[in-house]
């Protein structure tokens, strides 16, 4: 909890609160109307000016390192909050992948599914190669594709191994990755973790911490772009190689360890010849999550990628991921909510 001068009392919420919702409320038709020309780059960028304008009324300063790459890009980054989309949508028309779900949530879903958004179901393995297809006519029409490679949200302390199947859609069309850093700052300019969508609470819960607390700041800093090289003729190296590249960009620039996982041995049957590739490269394993090859690992196996790994710590939040999952397993301890990727 934000100490007691950095927090809004309950009036000064609900001011927040009304002219967020009318905010949003506006945003959404303006969103809407431009979608019903077809145009989705259009939808995308009245999206990013009403995140923009959101923002603005939620009281959220949005301080920018760098600037993003002009032309089609994969955009990818740590994730925290919720507010994580708002605030890269702010900066740039993008179209994003998010889980089946959030295309069923109350005004949201309508709206990322008017700007184009690229969805993914959590109980269908056999769709992924549909969403790389999707994703790479997205970049190839000149858009730039957002997700979070750790398909969970996090407290920060440490990055979850970044899931490399997605990848692969950069690969395809030969379009540079855009890695790109969030962190949270208080009034006092320190870390703050008031906007983590943690464990299984609601996102009403996190927004209710986000209405209370005073000079929140969102900093992003846009990394060197890294190129999605097809360099073995191997499917599975090259996103492997690729992932790890950004993996160890984004976890160098937050001074983050990288949490190790365990990977599974066993792995389903295939259920059709797109499925049959990814299993033949062990993307596919036990337990309903749809990973690439060696993404969960023991400790011992993961020295040589990105950050260094460790061990379970602080929370883990609940996550906009998109892939199989979520499911909890214990690592040394901690708890860990899992989305594969």
């Amino acid at each position: 909890m934000a100490p007691l001068g950095l927090r809004r009392g309950p009036l000064a919420r609900a001011g927040v609160a009304l002219a967020a919702a009318l905010v949003l409320a506006i945003g959404a038709t303006l969103v809407r109307l431009a979608a019903r020309s077809g145009r989705i780059d259009r939808a995308c960028w009245v999206q990013g000016r009403a995140a923009r304008w959101l923002l603005r009324a939620l009281r959220i300063t949005v301080r920018v390192k760098g600037s993003p790459r002009s032309g089609p890009a994969v955009v990818v980054g740590n994730h925290i909050s919720f507010l994580d989309v708002l605030a890269l949508s702010a900066q740039q028309p993008l179209r994003q992948v998010a889980k089946d779900e959030v295309g069923s949530w109350p005004l949201v879903g309508g709206l990322a599914r008017c700007s184009g958004s690229i969805f993914l179901r959590r109980d269908r393995w056999s769709e992924l190669p549909a969403a790389i297809d999707a994703m790479a006519a997205a970049l190839r029409s000149g858009a730039k594709v957002q997700f979070f490679p750790e398909a969970t949200t996090r407290c920060g302390g440490a990055l979850d191994r970044f899931h490399r199947s997605l990848f692969q859609a950069a690969i395809d069309t030969a379009v540079v990755v855009a890695p790109v850093t969030v962190r949270y700052l208080d009034a006092t300019g320190s870390p703050c973790a008031a906007p983590a969508f943690v464990g299984d609470e609601t996102m009403l819960t996190a927004l209710r911490r986000v209405l209370a607390m005073r000079g929140l700041t969102i900093e992003l800093r846009w990394l060197p772009v890294v190129p999605a090289i097809a360099g073995t003729g191997h499917r599975a190296t090259d996103r492997a190689r690729l992932a790890e590249r950004v993996q160890r960009a984004v976890a160098d620039d937050l001074g983050s360890a990288v949490l190790a996982g365990r990977r599974s041995t066993s792995a389903p049957e295939a259920e059709s010849p797109a499925q049959a590739e990814l299993v033949a490269h062990g993307e596919l394993v036990a337990h309903g999550e749809l990973v690439a090859q060696g993404e969960l690992v023991a400790p011992a196996e993961s020295s040589g990628s990105g950050g260094v790994p460790v061990s379970g710590e602080a929370p883990v939040a609940q996550g906009f991921g998109m892939l199989p999952g979520p499911r909890s397993e214990p690592v040394d301890g901690a708890q860990r909510r899992t989305v594969a990727a």
